[in-house]
Parts: structure tokens; C-alpha cells; sequence
């Protein structure tokens, strides 16, 4: 309010001030004034510089001197001496050009100053008017900025300081919210079985006791005040506001900015909800790594950006040896720690780590070339296989595997360099375990194998004809077979009906 006052004060002095200097402008001819001045005379100069006088300064000179006086002095200058005498005229006319040109310039300026004097005086008259109609406007403008600088602190906050704001802008004493679930939305009656969220002001402030002398009665009245909570036209619940009923407390008040902060809590508890919903579906809840879902978005634009830039893109397949029997011999409980601090380390060692599955893991290089892939994936081979693991006091080690691939840009997809690192992998695996193997290094190995592979399957194939063929040479002498033994039964038939005719 006073600010508002200081800005008005201000502007009434300021607009005072310039009617007193124009009012006192007996001085208008100052410097600018000046320049402006020997701008017109020189111009004027250049214009007379020729012999004639310029038709526009003759048409000003006779209009503001008078067309008979200029005339006669026209008719007085014809004839054999007139060329003399005009010569003597020029001067004339050009002194009398520069007196119009600056009579012409004054009266302007006169006009423009009497117009701003004027505009000044209407300003002044209507800020005097309006004055206190402007301070409760700049008031309630001030007032609706520093809401929208709450707001947006409140937004940036974290959500657990966000609600403890919220509290204390609403002087409350206790701030419950009732989330409903998913599948089951009790608006009507304003119940939910979802998520209950209680923040209470005695809750920020450890309480200190005071002495008291004598017994004491408190009796505290409470308003309390039930909210739904909106996102884009969807209840998600419900806010209930306690307070104290203190003497200074408008109720009205009080009731506007809970429905104002209302919609601006729902969306922070829905945030957080979204918040949390995508860490669910992007994190592993066992290793709280990235699962494979985050892998296949975060490699599509890896991928993409590797295929526009100059920076190079691996990836790690990691298996754990033997998990499985250990799994089985010791129980899914030592299994899940096992995996769980496994994790832990090659999220340490690695750039970008993943649970791809079970307890097999994806580990993925972006701007790292072919030696520093291969250094930071045996130096997480050689932690893992040299940290003891003690779950309730027993001893276990373990071992990886893991197969490493570059990406290329003639790839199609990121599905072309994983098969490769697991094509890798298999080969880790094959060749005794506990190693990483690069797959440029293997690839003629996969691609004999692949060719031993085809090879064999053309020969199953192969088998498979020849065995169909014998089938179905066996179904034919099985028909045969059917067929003559039904003729021998006709034959035999016919014979013996013939003895007993």
C-alpha cells in the first residue's frame, strides 16, 4: 500500500515539475533548439546557392510579405538593369527566407509545447482523481504477484516442503489428504481405501512446555474446511484444513484461499504420484537399477544420437555364472542379496547400468571408445570376482560373464548390436566363464558356428525328408497290405459258402 502511495506521489511530482518548466520556458532557445536552427540556415544557404531564388521560398515571401509589395519590386527590376538589381534583391530574399523558415519553426514549437502543457494538465488532473483508486489496484496487483511467486516456489519445492508451505500460507493445524485408487472412485461421498496424507502444524515445532501456576481451562473452537481435488475435470481425492477459530480470523477469507491453493495441491500430489508411478515402471525394484523398459527408450535416442554425431556407442551383456545353482543350492533369498549388491558395484563401475532380466544386466558406453569399454568391463569383472559377499554370516563368491559390442551406423535397430553382445556373451560362457569377450574379436568363431549350425540343420532337414518319405512309403504298404488281406478274406469266404452248399 505505501509502495503504491511512493510510485503515485512520485509521478504527480514528476509530471508538476514539467508543467512549472514549460511554464517558465521563456528560455526555449537552448542548445537543441540552436542546432536545429543553423540546421534551417543551412540548408536555406545551400538552397540560395544558385543565382535564382528557389520558387517554394519565393510563393512563403510573397505570401507572408504580400503579393502587391512583391510585385512592384518584381516590375521594378525588369529591363537593362534589372539583372543588377535582382543581384541586389538575393541577399533580401534570402534574410527574408530565413526570418519565415524560423517564424514557421517557432510557431511549431509553440504549438507542440501548448499541446504537451495541456496533456500534462489532463494527466494531473485525471492521476488526482484516480489516486486512490490506483493504490488499491496496484494494492490487489501486489498482492496477486506475490501469490503467483508462492506458487511457483511452492511448484519448484520437493513435495514434502511443498505441503509444509502449504500449511503454514494456510495457518493450519492439520492438513489430511485422502487419495482414492485407481479403480475406485468414491467422489459422492468423499471416502476413500487409497492413500492418506496427514501433515500437522505441531509436527514442524518441537513443543517446549511452560511453567504453569495454577490450573488452567483451554477450550480451542476449530473450523474445518473439506476440499476436492481436481486435475483437468478428474477428482483424485479430497483436502480436509483444520485451524484454530482465533477472534482476528475471517472465515471468508480463510475459505477463498483454501479453494485458491486447492487446485495448485492437487497438482503437486498428482506430480508426485506421476513421480512415483514412473519409478515404478522404470525401476527394478529388486536392484533399483533401470530395467529394460528404460534401457529400450534411453538406447533409441543413444542410437539416434550416435548416428548424427562422432561419438562412439557400445554395449556389455553381464551374466552372473552359475546363478542358478546357487539359487537352488542356498534359496532365493541369498539369490536376491546377490543380486542386489552385484548391482550395487556395476552401477559403479559402469557409465549406464541396467537389469535387463533375471541376472543377466546391460551396461552401456556412450562417448567411451573400444580400450576404455574393455578397461572399465575388466576392471568390474575382477571386482566382482574378488569381493566375498557374507549374507547372515556366510561366505559366497561369485563371477560374470559378459560379451561387448560397438554399434554401427549401418545398423537398423538397437536390438542389432545387443544380439551381438549376447552372441559375445555366449561365447564368455562357452569358453569357461568369468572373462569378457569383445565380439569383433569372435566373430569369425559366431560365423563358422553359424555356418556349422546351418550345415547341420540342412542335414536334419535332410533326415526329416527321408524320414517323411519312408513314412509315407510305409502308409502305402500298410494299404497294400490291408487290401490284400481283405481279398484273401472274400476269397476264403466265397469257398467255404460254396462247401456248405
Amino acid at each position: 500500500m505505501e509502495r503504491a502511495r511512493s510510485i503515485v506521489e512520485a509521478i504527480l511530482t514528476e509530471i508538476t515539475s514539467r508543467i512549472e518548466k514549460q511554464t517558465r520556458s521563456h528560455h526555449v532557445v537552448d542548445e537543441f533548439v540552436r542546432e536545429e536552427l543553423h540546421a534551417i540556415d543551412d540548408r536555406i544557404m545551400l538552397d540560395f546557392s544558385h543565382a535564382s531564388v528557389p520558387p517554394t521560398y519565393f510563393q512563403r515571401i510573397r505570401e507572408t510579405i504580400g503579393p502587391d509589395i512583391i510585385d512592384d519590386l518584381e516590375q521594378n527590376i525588369s529591363g537593362p538593369l534589372g539583372r543588377k538589381k535582382r543581384e541586389r534583391l538575393h541577399p533580401l530574399y534570402k534574410k527574408l527566407a530565413v526570418l519565415i523558415e524560423h517564424m514557421r519553426f517557432f510557431r511549431q514549437k509553440v504549438y507542440t509545447l501548448y499541446n504537451d502543457y495541456e496533456r500534462m494538465k489532463k494527466i494531473q488532473a485525471e492521476l488526482v482523481e484516480s489516486q486512490i483508486g490506483f493504490v488499491h489496484e496496484a494494492e490487489h496487483y501486489e498482492q496477486e504477484v506475490r501469490k503467483c511467486e508462492f506458487l511457483i516456489d511452492i511448484v519448484l519445492k520437493p513435495f514434502e516442503e511443498a505441503m509444509k508451505q502449504i500449511v503454514r500460507f494456510l495457518e493450519a493445524d492439520h492438513l489430511e489428504v485422502f487419495l482414492f485408487d485407481d479403480d475406485q472412485l468414491l467422489a459422492t461421498e468423499l471416502k476413500t481405501d487409497g492413500k492418506t496424507i496427514a501433515y500437522h502444524k505441531i509436527d514442524e515445532k518441537p513443543h517446549h512446555p511452560e511453567a504453569v501456576h495454577e490450573a488452567v481451562l483451554h477450550e480451542i473452537q476449530e473450523i474445518s474446511l473439506d476440499m476436492p481435488l481436481m486435475v483437468e475435470g478428474v477428482q483424485i481425492g479430497h483436502v480436509r484444513v483444520s485451524r484454530a477459530l482465533t477472534g482476528g480470523l475471517s472465515k471468508e477469507q480463510w475459505k477463498e484461499d483454501v479453494a485458491w491453493i486447492a487446485p495448485v495441491l492437487a497438482r503437486i500430489i498428482q506430480g508426485n504420484r506421476d513421480r512415483v508411478l514412473a519409478r515404478k515402471v522404470y525401476i527394478d525394484d529388486l536392484t533399483q537399477l533401470y530395467n529394460k523398459r528404460k534401457l529400450n527408450e534411453q538406447m533409441g535416442k543413444l542410437f539416434n544420437r550416435f548416428k548424427q554425431g562422432e561419438k562412439e556407442l557400445y554395449i556389455a551383456m553381464i551374466d552372473i555364472d552359475r546363478f542358478k545353482n546357487l539359487n537352488d543350492t542356498y534359496g532365493h533369498t541369498v539369490g536376491d542379496e546377490i543380486l542386489r549388491r552385484s548391482a550395487a558395484i556395476i552401477k559403479e563401475e559402469v557409465p549406464y547400468a541396467y537389469r535387463y532380466g533375471g541376472e543377466e544386466f546391460a551396461a552401456v558406453f556412450y562417448g567411451y571408445n573400444r580400450e576404455q569399454t574393455q578397461h572399465i568391463m575388466e576392471r568390474l569383472r575382477r571386482r566382482i570376482e574378488q569381493t566375498t559377499f557374507t549374507i547372515d554370516g556366510h561366505n559366497y563368491t561369485i563371477s560374470i560373464s559378459a560379451g561387448i559390442a560397438r554399434f554401427e551406423t549401418y545398423m537398423h535397430s538397437v536390438m542389432d548390436a545387443i544380439n551381438r553382445a549376447d552372441a559375445a556373451l555366449y561365447l564368455s560362457k562357452e569358453d569357461g566363464r568369468n572373462r569378457c569377450t569383445y565380439y569383433e574379436d569372435v566373430k569369425d568363431r559366431l560365423t563358422a558356428d553359424v555356418a556349422q549350425l546351418r550345415q547341420e540343420l540342412l542335414r536334419m532337414k535332410e533326415q526329416v525328408a527321408q524320414y517323411d518319405r519312408l513314412q509315407q512309403e510305409n502308409l502305402r504298404l500298410a494299404e497294400e497290405l490291408e487290401r490284400e488281406r481283405r481279398k484273401q478274406r472274400k476269397t476264403k469266404h466265397g469257398i467255404l459258402h460254396e462247401q456248405e452248399s
